[in-house]
């Protein structure tokens, strides 16, 4: 069960970060193609961010999938994996809209033409307070979306 488990780990991680990637590329090639050091820098923070939710995610999917896995209803297990790094993704895309937002309001800059410009304190700053709220919120959404798991209760 055990090498299963790693085997779906290491599916959903390629598959994660192949769809953050291109999602995040498109994104930031509206800003500036080819990618300059500021959305660079940007981008690497993201990615980070991405794989902390995915990392905190994954350790309710781990709990989820041995759990059905002992109960005898393994593709339950399976697919909450995949529900799990799904609702990392939407978690990570949501918070990196969020964080645009919040540098707009933080900031005097427009960013998106500072990213173009290159700013690179711009892009720095971004991608640390992007990074600091995936730490801060991604454990606390972990535990909102473990409520999504029935446990049944099984007689004595």
């Amino acid at each position: 069960m055990e090498s299963l488990n790693v085997v779906i780990a290491a599916l959903v991680t390629v598959l994660y970060l192949i769809v953050a990637l291109k999602l995040l590329l498109s994104f930031f090639h509206k800003i500036t193609q080819p990618l300059n050091t500021a959305s660079g820098i940007l981008l690497s923070g993201v990615l980070i961010g991405f794989g902390i939710n995915l990392n905190d995610f994954s350790e309710i999917a781990v709990s989820s999938f041995f759990y059905y896995a002992k109960s005898n209803n393994l593709l339950l297990g399976i697919g909450f994996w995949f529900v799990f790094a799904f609702l990392a993704f939407i978690f990570s895309y949501a918070l990196f809209r969020f964080s645009f937002q919040m540098i707009n309001w933080a900031t005097p800059e427009n960013e998106k033409a500072e990213l173009g410009k290159n700013n690179v304190v711009l892009g720095i700053i971004h991608g640390i307070s992007y990074i600091i709220l995936c730490f801060v919120l991604s454990e606390s959404m972990t535990i909102l979306a473990n409520t999504l798991i029935s446990y049944p209760t099984y007689p004595n």
